[in-house]
Parts: C-alpha cells; structure tokens; sequence
C-alpha cells in the first residue's frame, strides 16, 4: 500500500480546517483535559494511511563472525590472573593491598582495609585511588592524597571532604585470557552446557533471542512512525502534556540521582537540548509522547481496540496508589502500536 503523501494530507487538513471540524471539544478548557478520557481523540488528529504501512527492516540475524566476537569480548571479561615480579602495577593488574584512610590525620569509619583485592581500573575506589597506585612496587607503601567526590552519595558527610590513604602493595597478579576449552565452559557453573560446542550453541540462541526481540521492538516503533509522519495532529490538550511532561521529569530526577547526575545534565545526555534548559527540553518530549498517545488511540477507535478493567488489574493489581487510567493508556497505546505492526508491510533491503 502507497503511504499518503504530504500534499494530499495538507489538502485534507484544509477542508477539514474550513468545515470546523478539527475542533476541540466543545468549549472545554484544554487545561482540563488530562487524560485521553477527557476529549475525543480524533478531534486531535486526521489519521492517514495506517494499514499496511511499508518499512524496511533487515531480519535478525547472527552471524558466525559476531559470534565468535562475542565469544572472545566474554574471555577478555573474564581473564586468568597470575603473579607477576619485576614490575611496578599497570592499568587491568589485580592487586594484593593493606590500606588506610585518614581525615585530619584519623582513621575512619570503613576507610581500611587488609589483604583486599583490586583490580587496577575497575573503578571500585574514589577517583584518584586507582591512578594513585600506578607505579607501585610490591611491598611499597605510598601515601595518595585525595577528595571525596562532591555529591558523595554513599555518606554524604564526606562529600568533598580531603583524604589521604596509606596504601601497602603486597602482590601484582597480571592479566590472561583464559582459552576456550570444555574444562572453562564447566567451570562456568551454567546448567544449560558444559562443553565448547554446547557453550557456542547457547550464545548463538541467547544471541538470536535477542536480536529478534530487538527487530520487533524496531518494527513496533517504525510502524508507529510511518502511521504518525502520514498523520496530521493538532497540538495536543495542554492538560495531558503538563501531566506527561511531570511524570517524565520525575522520572529524570530518579535517574540522575541514581547516576550521579544533575537532571539537567541526565536530559541533555539522554534526549540532548542544552542542560540548562532541561525544561523545554522534556516539554517537547512530553508533547511528541501525547502526540503519539493521541494518533495510537484515534486508531484503537477505529478498530475498536480496548483495554478493558480485568487486563489493568491482571497487570497492576488493585493499588490504589496506581494511576489506572493513566495505565490504560500505556496498555491501549501498547496493543495499538503491536497492531500497527502486524499489519505493517516489511521487507529486507538485503533481500532487494
């Protein structure tokens, strides 16, 4: 099936305009309309073609080459470690250390430690620590001469705070990669093998799952952008924007304290903009998401398309700290967009 063009879409949008009929509803105030329930949603859009949409989409597949890559990126990850003498410690060394951390000249509350393990690089300690041992002979000790970091979120009274560790170098162990013989495949306690070519056929089906799982995630959200791009829609309620656009803000500022992260920062790293202007930046997120909302419920009136009460309580329970309508959107939105899909037309450009 042809996709809609542009030009017949504007021409259809223009009549549409002229005769009224791409309104909103009544005279409510679009503040007031927070959920799709609160307005009809084809009063926001006009659908174009949006049954067997075509898209190109390669077909999952792993090859031999990517996985025997994978094979090798999991020996790498996993390397042997051996002593070694006549050498100072380099970056990936595992290490044998004594050390000890003073504030003003005192020890404190879980700042020492003896005959730990560390793998130079691996970023277990504060910043500095690691690099600070690079050099090391075995059996030298060494003062390194550090900050916390600022925020440091697992004891924020030490946030920023100087600190210099005493650090005792007892063992450098150096780095191998194991090979890949049915002795390690054992070795790695999984149930499902324990042979190399048992080993090789589990990844390739892990592997395979995967890439399967990420063409219909792909072919799900190309569907959708193929039915929205022929549609033409009106801006959306502002009501359900301001809604979407707190839950997606919240969302950020859970994330970006999870990794260490001003929310402005996290939303300029996740959905770009400037950091500093990390508002308007969710603010459009938010009003493409209720765009999408808004054309994937046009389409379920269409085909009359449901989520009915049993399908929210058989997901959620009967919470009542949940927002079930909200819920029901994001279930409706959900079987929509996989009914797009299936009907969608796909092909392979490799095929071509």
């Amino acid at each position: 099936m042809k996709l809609l063009k542009r030009e017949n879409v504007l021409a259809a949008f223009g009549a549409v305009v002229l005769t009224g009929v791409l309104t909103a509803c009544g005279s409510k105030d679009p503040a007031d309309m927070r959920y799709l329930s609160d307005f009809k949603a084809s009063d926001y859009v006009i659908l174009g073609d949006y049954m067997g949409v075509e898209l190109e989409l390669s077909q999952p597949e792993v090859t031999d080459e990517y996985l025997e890559g994978y094979i090798s990126y999991n020996l790498m990850n996993d390397p042997d470690y051996e002593p070694v003498t006549g050498r100072s410690v380099r970056t990936g060394d595992k290490t044998i250390i004594d050390f000890e951390g003073k504030i003003d000249g005192e020890p404190f509350e879980g700042g020492t430690g003896a005959g730990y393990e560390l793998v130079i690089g691996s970023g277990q300690f504060i910043d500095g620590f690691e690099d600070g041992m690079i050099g090391m002979e075995t059996g030298e000790t060494r003062d390194i001469d550090l900050a916390f970091p600022d925020p440091y979120r697992p004891n924020p009274d030490l946030s920023g705070v100087p600190v210099v560790f005493t650090v005792t170098l007892h063992e450098i162990q150096e780095p191998s990669i194991p090979e890949l013989t049915d002795e390690y495949v054992a070795g790695l306690g999984l149930t499902e093998c324990s042979t190399v070519e048992e080993y090789r056929q589990y990844l390739y089906d892990m592997l395979q799952q995967q890439a399967q799982e990420e063409y219909e995630t792909a072919r799900v959200d190309a569907a959708v952008a193929e039915v929205k791009e022929n549609s033409i829609l009106q801006e959306p309620p502002s009501g359900m924007v301001e809604r979407i656009s707190g839950t997606i803000t919240n969302n950020a500022q859970v994330y970006a304290q999870m990794y260490g992260m001003e929310i402005g920062d996290y939303v300029a790293a996740v959905y770009g903009g400037d950091a500093q202007d990390y508002e308007k930046t969710l603010l459009e997120q938010a009003s493409g998401m209720v765009e999408t909302y808004i054309m994937l419920a046009a389409v379920a009136d269409k085909e009359k398309i449901r989520v009915t009460d049993e399908e929210i309580e058989e997901n959620i329970g009967s919470g009542e700290d949940i927002d079930k309508e909200a819920y029901r959107e994001f279930l409706l939105a959900q079987k929509t967009a996989e009914f797009l899909a299936e009907n969608a037309v796909v092909t392979d450009p490799a095929s071509e």
